[in-house]
């Protein structure tokens, strides 16, 4: 486990349809914090798509898009139904201390960091559906993560780009 916030600080961001969503909510909650032109980010996508269809009764699953175009291309590309929250100011990622994208983060109720990773590795994924499976009682979605790469670097957060840091 890489190093981490011990909390993600709470927020509100509108969702694709203009929707307001609040973190945290009481419910765990899985956030995948995303940029289009990522690959590793795309990649990813289905995965998300995935854990939002199995766990989502029970769970919020959220990705959290840095671009508004980006998110739009994103939604549009894989089909998703998750909701992809609009962090085009970056606020929400800065305050979490995101350098790079894909960042997932698994919190409990209150917000509390239980589980993340940074980029792609499909242990990193089977250990977190085996998690939310727990946490929720619902099956883990039937992917067959073998047809992943092992692992993938994931990309630079726009968070951390020259002059975001002196605008936020």
């Amino acid at each position: 486990m890489n190093e981490h916030p011990a909390t993600i600080a709470p927020f509100t961001l509108n969702d694709q349809s203009g929707a307001s969503r609040a973190f945290p909510t009481g419910r765990p909650a899985l956030l995948c914090y995303v940029k289009e032109d990522c690959p590793t980010c795309r990649l990813s996508m289905p995965l998300m798509e995935a854990a939002h269809a199995a766990f989502g009764a029970s769970a919020d699953v959220f990705a959290i898009g840095q671009d508004a175009a980006g998110n739009a291309k994103l939604i549009a590309d894989n089909a998703l139904t998750l909701p992809m929250l609009d962090d085009s100011a970056l606020a929400v990622s800065f305050a979490a201390d995101i350098d790079t994208v894909p960042t997932i983060a698994l919190c409990d109720g209150d917000g509390t960091v239980q589980r993340w990773f940074v980029g792609f590795g499909r242990d990193d994924w089977r250990d977190l559906y085996g998690d939310l499976a727990a946490r929720t009682g619902l099956p883990a979605p039937d992917i067959d993560l073998g047809g992943y790469p092992e692992s993938r670097p994931g990309c630079g957060s726009k968070s951390v780009e020259p002059g975001i840091a002196e605008r936020l």
